[in-house]
């Protein structure tokens, strides 16, 4: 998943392709040889005639259109306080967020997509994760972060159709 603040932004450049790994699956590119869920890339459209709705990867399809850069640092300006308090490694921190961005944004491509709102989203997470109803801390956390990267994926959102 995207690790650079490179794409997002910069749908202008955008091309839509197809990896032979993915067959009859549409992702989106930068740079012509790999997608954005980092299969290669066999066939690209023009960067002119690509749109985003033309995605069907939900990876690639959360890259676009999100910038996921805002979502990891949601997620971090929780962790970091567990951090501080010795609760939670660094290690373990990064790859809390990380899963939760990695599970989250391609689930909220889908959402969106279809047309759901981001209080669906957010209700679906705590029910699907137990984080609304478990009382333990690790659930509380992973609430939070879960949330956190909700709220940065909901703030940077495209605005255009897709």
């Amino acid at each position: 998943m995207n690790h650079d603040g490179l794409r997002f932004g910069n749908l202008d450049y955008m091309q839509i392709a197809w990896s032979e790994v993915t067959p009859g699956e549409v992702h989106a590119s930068w740079s012509g040889h790999l997608t954005a869920c980092g299969e290669s890339v066999i066939k690209a459209k023009p960067v002119y005639d690509s749109r985003v709705r033309d995605i069907t990867c939900a990876e690639c399809g959360a890259t676009a259109v999100f910038d996921l850069g805002t979502a990891r640092e949601k997620a971090k300006a929780i962790t970091e306080k567990y951090e501080a308090t010795g609760s939670l490694s660094r290690a373990d921190a990064v790859s809390l967020r990380e899963t939760a961005l990695q599970t989250i944004a391609p689930q909220a491509f889908k959402a969106r997509r279809a047309g759901d709102s981001w209080n669906a989203i957010s209700s679906n997470y705590l029910m699907s994760t137990g984080a609304a109803t478990e009382t333990d801390g690790t659930s509380i956390l992973v609430g939070r972060v879960g949330l956190a990267v909700i709220e940065g994926l909901e703030v940077s959102e495209y605005q255009g159709g897709y």
